[in-house]
């Protein structure tokens, strides 16, 4: 894809509002760069966002960036930020305890992870309820989901879902709420429904690249051996 010219301002306008929303801890206001309120140069950070494999995702009132699917899917395949078993389960426990359980007693409104009207923080104490996990364990980990940007930071203030979910797209965020639900009721035939979803999903990506590789012929193959 060809970048569209920019004049100068322009151009500096962009790069601008693209280096804010890449750094950015939580969700760059629109009134804050003249090249999120104009369409066309919008247009024109969704572009570059785009020839880097992310995306701009629109937050009331504001942005954020967040990787493409397809960027997302692979980067997951190869292991690359992938989160290990344990922090993994205790932030499936904040999830639970401070977002999805509220939502569904109707203490909680809209359908994003990270909220600050009506947020109820979890506590250490709570989070080790689950038997499964030390309380060394959950404080180390809380640790780690802190410094990404996982959950909110400071040690003093309640545990809550931090401004890197800002960052997920509409369909990551939704699968979020899927996996806690197949956490949930891993019997139900929703769970089943949606693990038949993810399977079909995954074989379409395999039979995709599959189809890339052939296309791409024998040089393609062995190209694809030595990466």
């Amino acid at each position: 894809m060809i970048s569209t010219q920019l004049a100068a301002e322009d151009e500096a306008a962009v790069r601008d509002v693209i280096a804010a929303l890449e750094v950015a801890e939580g969700v760059v206001p629109t009134a804050a760069f003249p090249a999120l309120q104009d369409p066309a140069l919008r247009s024109a950070v969704t572009q570059r966002l785009g020839e880097c494999g992310r995306i701009l995702i629109s937050l009331s009132p504001g942005w954020v960036s967040g990787y493409d699917d397809e960027v997302a899917d692979t980067l997951g395949e190869l292991g690359v930020g992938a989160l290990s078993p344990t922090d993994r389960a205790v932030l499936a426990l904040v999830l639970l305890r401070t977002v999805a359980i509220p939502r569904a007693r109707g203490e909680l409104n809209g359908n994003t992870w990270v909220t600050s009207a009506g947020a109820r923080p979890t506590t250490v104490a709570e989070l080790n309820h689950n038997r499964h996990l030390t309380k060394k364990q959950i404080t180390e980990s809380l640790r780690n989901l802190r410094t990404l940007g996982l959950l909110k930071p400071g040690h003093r203030s309640g545990i809550v879902p931090g401004p890197a979910l800002y960052r997920l797209s509409q369909q990551r965020a939704a699968w979020l709420w899927e996996d806690l639900l197949m956490l949930a009721a891993p019997d139900s035939s929703y769970a089943r429904v949606l693990r038949a979803r993810r399977a079909s999903h995954a074989a379409r990506r395999t039979d995709g690249k599959a189809a890339d590789l052939t296309a791409g012929g024998p040089d393609s193959a062995q190209g694809a051996e030595h990466s």
